[in-house]
């Protein structure tokens, strides 16, 4: 009996491997060339125009949980999102099955790897025009969910969006990724009292990083954002995410985490969250494929625990405090 058991298991095993070989094969057509992650060149992207739909503010699930959201404190329930795509290309990322699901067929998205197509608003002066922003009067809005709001190919969206909604009394989370969010310090800072302004580090080893999103400016620019706009008087965050299980790339999670938090002593933002990489759309597909490395939905996890407890271990080992957003809070439930 046990003899049969094993021998089951040992076919599931070989059936699963032959299934992850496949996903990883067509990954790989889809993204062509591996090194168009790691040498970007802006004339692989597909550019194309399409017409965005006013209010530019719509309902988000990336809210507190007492406002009906998944518990990330990202918005009061609310985000614009004016781009389809993000150039930054991170691996980690799920947006690109959100933007399929949505845009694909209409723009032919499909086939097309994430980081390789962004749609840009041929009709945003219009729209921003038509949004009645003093409907959102008090109430924080998260700025961007899907997309980052900085890219190159987008400024000065951002920064019209802002000029129309902040003197209407609309608050904003900014969330970004790119230096160019510091053109619009002066702005942020007339309006100090409705913004919040966050980046995301996910590790403090430059090489690292660079693999994991490829282009997007290295840990120490982003750690230079949130120290010039605290220097301003404006509200500060920084989430730790994802945070990566040991993997050949970068193996002491412990020590990443450590040089983080050391950093983050110096600047002091407002706010710091933490959250572990996870499992979304096709993201651990490219994630093998890039590190040469398997992660199991499973051993995420499990695994989600310790990392939160090694989160608040280093934040109290530097007099930090901040809140880790766990899997369990929203697993099964959608952005």
């Amino acid at each position: 009996m046990e003899d049969k058991h094993q021998k089951y298991s040992l076919a599931a095993k070989k059936a699963w491997e032959t299934i992850r070989k496949k996903k990883i094969e067509q990954s790989r057509k889809e993204n062509a060339d591996i090194k168009g992650f790691l040498n970007f060149n802006m004339k692989y992207v597909v550019q194309k125009e399409y017409e965005i739909k006013s209010p530019l503010i719509k309902k988000s699930k990336l809210a507190s949980k007492d406002k009906g959201g998944i518990g990330k404190d990202l918005s009061e329930g609310w985000a614009i999102n004016f781009a389809v795509g993000c150039t930054h290309a991170c691996i980690f990322c799920y947006a690109d099955s959100l933007h399929k699901r949505v845009y694909g067929k209409k723009y032919n998205l499909s086939g097309i790897p994430w980081g390789f197509y962004l749609l840009i608003p041929k009709n945003i002066d219009e729209a921003i025009e038509k949004t009645n922003w003093s409907k959102w009067k008090g109430k924080e809005v998260l700025m961007s969910s899907t997309h980052d709001p900085y890219l190159p190919q987008l400024y000065p969206i951002p920064r019209k969006i802002l000029e129309a909604a902040l003197p209407e009394g609309v608050r904003f989370c900014i969330q970004t990724r790119s230096p160019l969010v510091l053109k619009d310090l002066d702005l942020l800072e007339e309006y100090k009292d409705q913004i919040r302004l966050q980046v995301s580090i996910s590790t403090y080893y430059p090489e690292f990083a660079h693999l994991i999103e490829p282009r997007v400016a290295p840990p120490k620019a982003r750690f230079e954002i949130i120290k010039r706009a605290k220097e301003r008087g404006i509200d500060t965050g920084v989430i730790v995410a994802p945070i990566f299980p040991p993997n050949p790339a970068r193996k002491d999670i412990s020590k990443d985490l450590d040089l983080i938090m050391k950093t983050l002593a110096k600047i002091k933002p407002d706010h710091i969250y933490g959250e572990m990489l996870h499992a979304r759309g096709a993201n651990l597909v490219m994630i093998e494929t890039l590190l040469n490395t398997r992660f199991k939905k499973e051993e995420l996890l499990e695994m989600d625990g310790e990392i939160e407890y090694l989160f608040y271990e280093k934040l109290a080992k530097y007099g930090l405090s901040g809140g880790y957003w766990p899997e369990h809070r929203y697993l099964k439930k959608s952005i």
